[in-house]
């Protein structure tokens, strides 16, 4: 067939009648047309066996794009897919995403903005803001960076050019793209790598894949020891100074709750090199880089958040350790109290030494949320919360009444901390720029979700149990908006589920600290198997890792996580909690004819459908 004789078969291919282009036959043996050839996209009257059938049915046709080629295969036809919940509901055609739309340069500061807002200085402080976009609006900033920042914040976007698709599918280019990028430079260590290598680890780390995770973090902190990260070079700026600090700071927060995560031994102790930040975190986030001194600010004011953080670490990994130690039976449960006041003393002697401008108040949330900062303010409180509520957590054990007096003590820890987790869950619901909607705080509600269920399930005080219900109900909520962006929280949000049947199938004690109970607690994306307890047959398995390492460079690429039942379509109505669905939450908190198991178990329905 010459190129440009008419095609064999009438009609032309999908793209060219959106784009009203005459279809022109490219000539080649599988029937392309020249438009969908220049564009690198499938064309729809291809007859390429396998490669192009899920462009004849309107399936994201992205997958064969050249920059994109580390993705997952085409789905199958939409046909085939079985979605799980309101089918009736899901548009018939998938929407057409390919990197030629997404990489543009008005979405690319649309989406870096948005990430400066809602991840950097929640998950990690990586970058000078004000120079970042300088760099970018120069067409300078670092191509690997720009990926990793959308593939981060594309879930959270208002952007028409994502209508249709489901938050936690539309970075799945960006991200695909980011890795290629890595993946060229892995064996030239460098502070782009090491920070791009930290923005991966997160990525990853909100599809819940634990494993992928520790490999990204694990990279970052080998390449910042070859580099000595914390060894500042001569003559360089202050704004290279401080991301060199701010970047090491991030590997040595991120490395214990990756470690811990995956349920192994921690390697050498990064607190020998103790750098820390030696610009204000107000300054550093609102001035320009002229402007950056690095000067010591008196202790009364200073507003170090990401230094004070620092300083919980070490309380952090030894809460852990005891944890797995006690699940294991290594220790004793009187042993494990003995531990106990020295740990809180620790925590509670750290919030006591925060300076006065860090202390939680209303004054001071408002005015970090006037910085730009009041998402850091109420992260570094909430994570107080969830250690003083992880190392009151055996204390649940009904078994515990062995030590009642200490028991007691220990019950109303907890539940202490799992209502101050709970009134910051709603504070930063209520003011803005403070949303907390980072995939690690859902965890942190999962946990004091669990506290209140033991309310319900065992406490008699009706102060508690209305408490308790209405802690539980707005943690509910909380998490119902998260976990249609964050892959890791939707399967954290599962081991509720079997945390409450150990208690309805076997009527056994949920909060014996077993093994699986310590993972529950203290892992925050790791994928847990069905707990095992007597008379309960397990019937899942952990999922396999979510990612490979066939690639050459043995770096992890894109194998499933953002693909499968994370690309379902979901309805914009659907991408929070609507005004009806926190309706039928409402009612079950107001209909006292219910007994606190049905609460739950309604409560928990409403969650996981």
């Amino acid at each position: 067939m010459v190129v440009g004789d008419k095609r064999p078969r009438a009609g032309a291919c999908t793209t060219c009648r959106v784009r009203k282009r005459r279809c022109v036959p490219a000539g080649d043996k599988y029937n392309n047309c020249e438009l969908c050839l220049s564009l690198a996209i499938p064309c729809s009257l291809s007859t390429e066996p396998g490669v192009f059938a899920a462009a004849t049915n309107g399936a994201a046709a992205a997958s064969h794009h050249p920059v994109a080629e580390k993705l997952p295969a085409p789905e199958p036809p939409r046909a085939q897919i079985k979605p799980v919940r309101r089918i009736q509901e899901l548009p018939p055609v998938e929407p057409l995403l390919d990197l030629y739309l997404l990489a543009t340069p008005a979405l690319f500061l649309e989406l870096v903005s948005l990430y400066f807002r809602s991840i950097h200085n929640v998950a990690h402080t990586l970058f000078h803001e004000a120079s970042f976009m300088r760099l970018l609006n120069e067409g300078r900033a670092s191509l690997m960076h720009v990926h990793a920042m959308c593939a981060l914040v594309a879930r959270f976007s208002k952007n028409p050019v994502f209508n249709g698709v489901a938050p936690e599918s539309r970075g799945k280019l960006y991200a695909g793209e980011a890795i290629r990028l890595f993946q060229e430079r892995v064996n030239y260590p460098s502070l782009e790598t090491v920070q791009g290598a930290v923005l991966l680890g997160h990525l990853v780390g909100g599809e819940g894949d634990a494993q992928a995770k520790q490999v990204y973090i694990g990279i970052a902190r080998t390449h910042a020891e070859v580099l000595s990260l914390w060894a500042m070079p001569p003559n360089s700026t202050v704004v290279h100074r401080e991301e060199r600090r701010r970047t090491w700071l991030s590997i040595r927060i991120a490395d214990p709750w990756t470690i811990i995560d995956m349920s192994v031994n921690s390697g050498a102790s990064l607190n020998n090199f103790n750098v820390l930040p030696e610009v204000d975190d107000v300054a550093f986030h609102t001035y320009d880089p002229e402007l950056l001194r690095e000067v010591p600010v008196p202790s009364s004011s200073r507003c170090d958040m990401w230094a004070q953080m620092a300083g919980t670490l070490d309380i952090y990994t030894r809460i852990s350790v005891l944890l797995t130690r006690l699940s294991r039976g290594v220790i004793t449960f009187d042993a494990y109290l003995s531990e106990v006041p020295l740990l809180k003393d620790s925590l509670d002697g750290w919030v006591r030494g925060l300076p006065p401008t860090l202390a939680y108040s209303s004054k001071n949330l408002a005015f970090f949320a006037k910085q730009g900062l009041g998402r850091n303010f109420l992260a570094m409180h909430i994570v107080y919360h969830h250690f003083r509520q992880m190392l009151f957590f055996p204390s649940l054990d009904a078994r515990a009444g062995r030590n009642a007096a200490s028991t007691a003590d220990g019950i109303a820890q907890c539940r202490k901390s799992a209502n101050a987790i709970s009134e910051i869950i709603d504070c930063f619901t209520k003011v803005d720029d403070c949303q907390l909607d980072y995939f690690l705080y859902g965890h942190v509600a999962i946990v004091s979700s669990c506290v209140y269920m033991q309310a319900l399930i065992l406490s008699e005080e009706l102060s508690e149990l209305s408490t308790a219900r209405l802690h539980l109900v707005s943690n509910f909520e909380y998490l119902m908006g998260l976990k249609t962006h964050w892959p890791a929280v939707r399967q954290s949000i599962a081991r509720l589920r079997d945390f409450q049947t150990t208690y309805q199938d076997t009527m056994s004690n949920p909060f014996n600290l077993d093994h699986w109970l310590a993972r529950f607690v203290i892992e925050h994306t790791a994928i847990l198997a069905e707990r095992q307890t007597p008379g309960l047959q397990p019937s899942s398995l952990p999922q396999p890792s979510q990612y490979n390492t066939s690639d050459e460079s043995g770096i992890l690429g894109l194998t499933g996580s953002l693909k499968t039942e994370s690309s379902l379509l979901i309805p914009p109505s659907h991408t929070r909690v609507s005004d009806r669905e926190s309706g039928k939450l409402s009612a079950l908190l107001n209909d006292h004819s219910l007994t606190s198991e049905a609460l739950v178990n309604n409560a928990l329905n409403w969650l996981l459908e």
